[in-house]
């Protein structure tokens, strides 16, 4: 009597472990469609919406359009744009008279600076893209459009390949950096093979801003960016340290004391204006400029700063056919 009845216990316990499986699979069966039925749901509306979730020069992810029409741009860089046939209906004027593309630009409205979110929204933008982290002023511009952040002292290379993910065209940035990177070999190789330059020679970039009456050396950014190349010019010593330290990155502020141990054998000056140019030209002729070797050689350089202060394609495009006639003077 006790077997049969721990023979029907046994059963019945195996029925009921059977039935509560039978239920648990098909509670997780239907946890497991409605998760997959919203997330469906959100990448239907998503795509709906035509937007696509892109990671901005810091990391962050941000939801953008797929394909913007209407673009603002806030920087000086707006060539990193053009080359994608792309004119924005937003820039910062301010500066862009220096540069090399300032016809293609003369109709596109000027935004102001700071960014005026007034002149801004009547522009009906469907994307903001800018390198100004002005937390509160990114919050109001996204009131108006998504704003995603670019980084204009990233090398030109990085940022037009990270702007071809966030336009879906990676083409674009490689066929201009592949053709862009040849004439630059070239270059550098006719320079040395007509003795135009000599190897290992090196270079140093300078600002003076007669309004600040500051002297700087620019490092990581704009000509340097150039310039400074394996079979081109290198950087001296003194500017090599400066690069290797975060706080000099891009440019650093220095002494007049400071350039015998900085300047180079070529000396590269950036100018605006002609009453700039002017006054630049007349201090490389006082004291401690007039006794530097790269002076004193002749083989000083002053560039306006539509191709000095920029990074972006179409200057450096310009830059190579420019700098061997600079050179050859």
């Amino acid at each position: 009597m006790r077997h049969k009845m721990s023979r029907l216990t046994t059963l019945l316990t195996l029925c009921l472990v059977v039935l509560v499986a039978s239920a648990c699979g098909k509670t997780a069966d239907t946890a497991s469609n409605t998760a997959a039925q919203n997330t469906s749901q959100t990448t239907t509306q998503s795509e709906e919406k035509g937007n696509q979730m892109a990671t901005d020069a810091y990391g962050n992810q941000v939801e953008i359009p797929i394909a913007p029409k209407r673009i603002v741009y806030t920087d000086n860089t707006v060539g990193d744009l053009l080359i994608f046939g792309i004119k924005p209906v937003g820039v910062v004027q301010q500066g862009l008279q220096y540069a090399t593309y300032k016809d293609e630009l003369k109709d596109v409205a000027d935004i102001g600076w700071p960014p005026s979110p007034e002149k801004i929204v009547e522009l009906q933008p469907d994307l903001i893209i800018t390198s100004t982290p002005d937390q509160k002023q990114n919050e109001t511009l996204s009131k108006i459009a998504p704003v995603i952040l670019t980084n204009e002292w990233d090398p030109m290379p990085v940022r037009i390949n990270r702007l071809g993910e966030w336009l879906g065209n990676k083409q674009v940035p490689e066929e201009f950096l592949a053709q862009h990177n040849a004439k630059i070999v070239k270059m550098w190789n006719d320079l040395q093979q007509d003795g135009t330059i000599e190897k290992d020679e090196t270079a140093s970039v300078f600002q003076y801003m007669i309004g600040q009456k500051r002297l700087s050396v620019y490092t990581t950014s704009y000509l340097p960016g150039f310039v400074y190349n394996e079979d081109g010019f290198k950087p001296t010593a003194a500017i090599q340290k400066m690069i290797d330290n975060p706080d000099d990155y891009g440019y650093a502020d220095i002494s007049i004391e400071q350039l015998p141990e900085i300047a180079g054998d070529r000396i590269f000056i950036v100018y605006y204006s002609d009453e700039e140019l002017k006054e630049v030209e007349n201090m490389t002729k006082g004291p401690v400029w007039n006794q530097l070797p790269a002076i004193k050689a002749g083989k000083v350089y002053f560039v306006n700063g539509g191709l000095g202060i920029s990074t972006d394609p179409l200057a450096r495009e310009e830059l190579i056919k420019q700098l061997p006639i600079m050179l050859k003077k």
